[in-house]
């Protein structure tokens, strides 16, 4: 006979073989035990996990010549016929292939026939999300009324691609992803039988790169076994599997930690040289900083983190080079770079940049965005300094009132100057003031839901006067545009309305900016005029520099 692989040579025979599902395999043993045995099981969760070869050993523990038992012999007719693919009884269905609709009509034909060997005719159907809509409503009725003699096993690694009719006619179990140290102790056992010597450092590498599939894990150790010989080393698993060693991946997190962008732009060269993946070093990269970052916020670690008391040592010296907002910075960045590589058609180009700017990072850890402004940014930051210029040399280089104050106005009457309002505050209400300011958020949110373009124009105004059912809006001086607009009749009731609604007052709007004089009418008897209250919400609301006191 010719070599077999050693995820096949060692496939799970009995439940008790069956690595990191002992909730499974002890649930389907009680149902034996018990004579509770369904017509249909869903094995659902990660690939390499055990739901074939759990489907096998229940098939077996049906079918056994001494069972059903919990514990099937493997010696009888019926137990070899399963292990070998030949029973007559045990039927396994890659729904990948045949997913139509005529090969689940022959099988629901051929279901109704009884066992030839043993006592179940048993069904395994793998990948049975791959079924067409039209073979899952032929399965359907089968499923739910099938023969007494006759159990069906579905495995699928996506579960929400089958229907919930299917779905509610199954009992589900969920396989979990295998542990590290489970893996390892299971490779053990398989290194030791098969007369080969691993380094405890390589098993821990291989049961990582496996995640969670005990499949995985055996195909690498096999391929390490052809490839080292019966001595396998880390060295000679990180050739196998193209990951970067730990002592680079120190070295590259200390070139970080230490700001040095000339060592890790060295290191990403130095393994473009040698022909490593570079994806594969932005994955382990991420890895061991994620490990940094465990060890910086978890008093115990060792329970999350499968390696060696050496390698963890080193790891919480190097993290201690880490403030926690630096990892987390870092992560987030170097996590961005890795799910852009898988598409990029210069990854190293994206790596080399995350160096960079990993490097950049300011103290509080939060990482440059990009290396220089955008143009848009760049214009509107260039229009924002005018803009503040302007308004700077208005306020600094004019005399209160010069240009804008008609010399014959007196009194404490309103006047409109180029279609702008010179408010009078003597004869503000603010208490009335007050409660449309104190509401202004509610009238705004009101707003945008009536009208966002309204809402768009009314976004940088604000109350700053009322007077006889008047409320007027102050906008700043650059905001003409959105002021003209607001005036037009339709725009204006759509404000009006949503006041009504608000606050259930019939209220009028009008407009003004704010650089229009404020003019405010103090009696002659007055010893202190800028101490009136009126003054004081004069100047609150439109700053000093823009109030002029008048007798």
């Amino acid at each position: 006979m010719g070599y077999v692989a050693l995820y096949r040579e060692w496939r799970p025979k009995i439940f008790e073989d069956v690595v990191g599902q002992e909730h499974i395999s002890r649930t389907l043993q009680n149902a034996i035990k018990n004579n509770r045995i369904a017509h249909a099981y869903l094995f659902c969760g990660p690939r390499g996990t055990g739901k074939t070869s759990s489907a096998k050993v229940f098939a077996k523990a049906l079918n056994c010549q001494q069972g059903p038992t919990v514990s099937p012999c493997n010696q009888c007719q019926n137990c070899l016929g399963i292990n070998q693919g030949t029973s007559m009884d045990v039927l396994e269905i890659d729904a990948a292939s045949n997913r139509g609709i005529d090969e689940i009509r022959d099988l629901r034909d051929k279901v109704k026939f009884s066992p030839t060997e043993g006592k179940f005719k048993v069904y395994i159907i793998d990948e049975v999300h791959m079924l067409t809509t039209e073979a899952f409503n032929a399965l359907l009725k089968t499923l739910e009324e099938p023969p007494q003699h006759v159990v069906f096993i579905l495995a699928t690694t996506e579960p929400h691609k089958i229907p919930m009719t299917i779905l509610s006619r199954c009992q589900r179990f969920d396989f979990r992803r295998i542990t590290t140290e489970a893996i390892v102790k299971r490779l053990e056992l398989v290194a030791e039988q098969s007369g080969a010597k691993v380094a405890k450092e390589a098993l821990l590498l291989i049961a990582r790169a496996a995640e969670g599939g005990m499949r995985d894990a055996l195909s690498l150790l096999d391929q390490c076994i052809a490839f080292g010989g019966d001595v396998i080393t880390l060295e000679e698993v990180n050739g196998v599997l193209g990951a970067v060693s730990i002592d680079l991946l120190l070295a590259s997190a200390q070139s970080l930690a230490e700001s040095d962008t000339t060592r890790g732009l060295q290191i990403i060269n130095d393994l473009v040289i040698q022909g490593k993946d570079i994806r594969q070093y932005a994955k382990d990269l991420l890895e061991h900083l994620r490990n940094l970052l465990l060890v910086k916020v978890c008093s115990d670690v060792s329970a999350m983190l499968a390696m060696t008391p050496e390698v963890l040592a080193e790891i919480q010296r190097q993290a201690g080079l880490f403030t926690q907002e630096r990892l987390e910075g870092l992560i987030a960045l170097f996590s961005d770079a890795e799910r852009e590589m898988k598409w990029s058609t210069q990854p190293r180009l994206l790596l080399e940049l995350s160096v960079i700017r990993g490097n950049k990072q300011l103290a509080g850890g939060m990482a440059e965005v990009s290396l220089s402004p955008s143009p848009d940014l760049l214009d509107k930051l260039a229009e924002m300094e005018k803009k503040i210029a302007r308004l700077e040399a208005q306020l600094e280089g004019k005399a209160v009132g010069s240009g804008l104050q008609d010399k014959k106005t007196t009194g404490p009457k309103s006047v409109v100057r180029n279609n702008r309002v010179t408010i009078n505050m003597a004869d503000n209400q603010p208490e009335e003031l007050r409660f449309f300011q104190d509401n202004w958020t509610g009238i705004l949110e009101g707003v945008r839901k009536s009208k966002v373009t309204v809402h768009a124009l009314l976004i940088n105004s604000a109350p700053g006067h009322f007077q006889k059912d008047v409320l007027t809006l102050v906008f700043p001086e650059d905001n003409s545009f959105h002021l003209v607009r607001l005036e037009q009749e339709e725009n204006r009731r759509v404000v009006e309305q949503v006041i009504k609604k608000t606050t259930g007052r019939e209220i009028r709007v009008r407009c003004a900016g704010k650089q229009d004089l404020i003019t405010v009418s103090v009696a002659k008897d007055e010893l202190k005029p800028e101490d009136d209250p009126l003054v004081q919400k004069a100047k609150e609301i439109f700053g000093p520099d823009l109030i002029e006191i008048k007798d």
